[in-house]
């Protein structure tokens, strides 16, 4: 008999039942997997746009919306959607076993680490850790602000370097496949000319549909010419909706806000495509949080940049990033997803996780599932439902199954890696 069976009989009959292990994951059967830990990556919430208005005004000839907060921070609308994603995460994994439903966890069982560069995730990793804890007294920790943090962006934090020739290879690859060709991309930046400057191409203005180019700055690429105004200006457009701002503040006046926002997504997601999941790019930047994933999930202990520990009695691990973040980590994992509801594959408060589960044989294997809110859901801070929030992905190193033994997962994965030095 396994030692989790064990101790099931035991609290049982003796009527006790622990913080850790609790009364749902005791009703599993031998015949059925039980969940054992959780690593959960998640993008912060809604924020004002990275830069000022008078900048965006200048590059697109537009007056655009004021917002509450100064550039690139989170907003109370965005905390509050926040709060009901994190509460919606503790309800799931309370209800699968990892996380208690009455008192406090553990303070080991619970780690939440946020990247230390914005104050948008700093705040976001508070919020979570909350949630997580149900009220109950939780630290998300991070570098000192301002920090670049490896975990995040190994490339930014001096722990790694790009290859420029292996990037202008796999972006040589990418052009030649000509995606930028693909009738939503093209459908996007044609709409996003109309909406921002209809005569723009002609008339010297901003030219959204000119031909995309890269360029190679302070050691990194840097995307040139339309897409790069216009995958920052659809991303603004869907952040006003997501703040909730007026219909007739949002787009200079258009209607049908959400059909403008299906419409001009995959020009950001495109843009995010050729530089954020360009493998010669996302393996150096998410080297260590993948493996600091991988060894989480096999129950290693996980070094910090601080220098503290995530043990290996860890049952619920969050790290609180960015869109990047998540990019990345599609990227090295072999994974995608796309929603019906929300336009935005990593859209604020999306929530990728890591989930390990033990086979009755004993076999340990991953299910990766995403969280995501729609468009309705964060506009309106609605509740969200339990029911079917999560949506199970497939990986790709595992012939696209649901469930990928850890084995070949973290062969996959570090031989991916190893491919890609850091220097």
């Amino acid at each position: 008999m396994r030692l989790s069976s064990l101790l099931c009989l035991t609290l049982v009959v003796g009527g006790t039942m622990s913080g850790g292990l609790s009364a749902a994951r005791c009703r599993t059967t031998a015949a059925q997997p039980v969940l054992e830990k959780v690593v959960l990556v998640s993008r912060h919430g809604i924020r004002s746009p990275t830069q000022p208005v008078e900048r965006l005004r200048e590059e697109t000839g537009r007056d655009w919306a004021a917002w509450p907060v100064p550039p690139g921070q989170l907003t109370d609308h965005g905390r509050a959607d926040l709060a009901l994603m994190g509460g919606f995460l503790a309800r799931h994994y309370q209800a699968a076993g990892l996380l208690p439903t009455a008192g406090c966890p553990r303070k080991e069982e619970v780690v939440v680490w946020g990247d230390s560069a914005d104050d948008r995730t700093r705040q976001s990793g508070e919020i979570m850790a909350r949630a997580l804890a149900g009220g109950c007294p939780t630290i998300s920790r991070s570098l000192p602000a301002g920090r670049h943090d490896p975990m995040f962006n190994a490339v930014a934090a001096g722990a790694a370097t790009l290859n420029r020739a292996e990037i202008m290879r796999e972006l040589s690859v990418v052009r030649q496949h000509d995606a930028e060709g693909a009738a939503t991309v093209r459908q996007a930046l044609s709409t996003l000319q109309a909406v921002i400057a209809p005569d723009g191409c002609a008339s010297g203005g901003p030219c959204l549909t000119a031909a995309s180019g890269v360029d190679w700055t302070h050691g990194a690429p840097r995307l040139s010419a339309g897409l790069a105004l216009a995958a920052t200006s659809a991303e603004n457009l869907l952040l006003e909706y997501l703040q909730g701002m007026p219909d007739d503040a949002i787009a200079w006046g258009r209607r049908d806000v959400p059909a403008l926002l299906d419409d001009i997504m995959p020009a950001h997601a495109h843009a995010s495509d050729m530089l954020r999941r360009l493998p010669a790019i996302a393996y150096p930047r998410g080297r260590v949080l993948a493996s600091a994933i991988l060894d989480s999930l096999g129950g290693k202990p996980v070094a910090l940049p601080d220098g503290t520990v995530i043990g290996g009695d860890a049952r619920v691990v969050m790290f609180a990033g960015h869109d990047t973040t998540l990019d990345m980590l599609a990227t090295i994992f072999g994974l995608d997803w796309y929603f019906a509801d929300q336009p935005d594959r990593t859209a604020p408060d999306t929530t990728l996780g890591f989930e390990l589960w033990r086979r009755p044989d004993g076999a340990p294997v991953i299910k990766a599932v995403i969280f995501h809110q729609s468009l309705a859901e964060l506009r309106n801070a609605l509740p969200l439902e339990n029911a079917g929030r999560g949506m199970d992905l497939r990986i790709a190193s595992c012939a696209r199954q649901v469930e990928c033994p850890l084995a070949t997962l973290e062969k996959e994965v570090r031989a991916g890696i190893a491919a890609h030095p850091p220097a």
